[in-house]
């Protein structure tokens, strides 16, 4: 069985300052490229893995079709220049894909940078990659498979 999963469509949040915080501008988000775990044969099931540089594995029964087909998520955060922020991830079991056979959930997402990581350029922008590891189960249904997550950031 081929399996070729579409990419998510990573939503992005802007995140809202307390003018307190004495910051010039807000931090923003904006997603320019998708999540994708490519196509893969399902076996017995198993998982398969992008990290935030887009490099793909397979873990038990599940066979990589076509090297060189993980996609990292890829957002650019913008904001005052200099400054350091946090990412905020979705949690285990929080995301899922949909499509012809049983939904697929996205666990361990990695970003480089993570955590509290983050630091805008001095002109005040970051590219951040975010990857996961896509659970898949025996036999899953070939054909398309699609979802959305979240990545929040917020000023330190």
């Amino acid at each position: 069985m081929k399996h070729k999963w579409a990419a998510i469509t990573a939503g992005a949040l802007l995140a809202t300052l307390v003018a307190s915080h004495g910051w010039a501008q807000e931090i923003a988000i904006q997603n320019t490229r998708g999540l994708s775990f490519g196509s893969f044969v399902a076996g017995s099931g198993g998982s398969v893995a992008v990290s935030p540089s887009g490099l793909r594995s397979a873990g038990g029964d599940v066979l990589l079709i076509r090297s060189g087909e993980g996609i990292a998520a890829e957002f650019t955060v913008t904001g005052d220049t200099q400054a350091t922020y946090t990412i905020q991830l979705p949690g285990d079991d929080f995301v899922t894909l949909t499509g012809p056979g049983s939904d697929m959930v996205i666990n361990a997402f990695t970003s480089a940078p993570s955590g509290a990581g983050g630091q805008l350029s001095a002109g005040g922008s970051q590219a951040l990659t975010v990857g996961g590891t896509l659970n898949v189960g025996n036999a899953q249904t070939p054909g398309d498979y699609a979802g959305s997550f979240s990545v929040i950031v917020n000023y330190n």
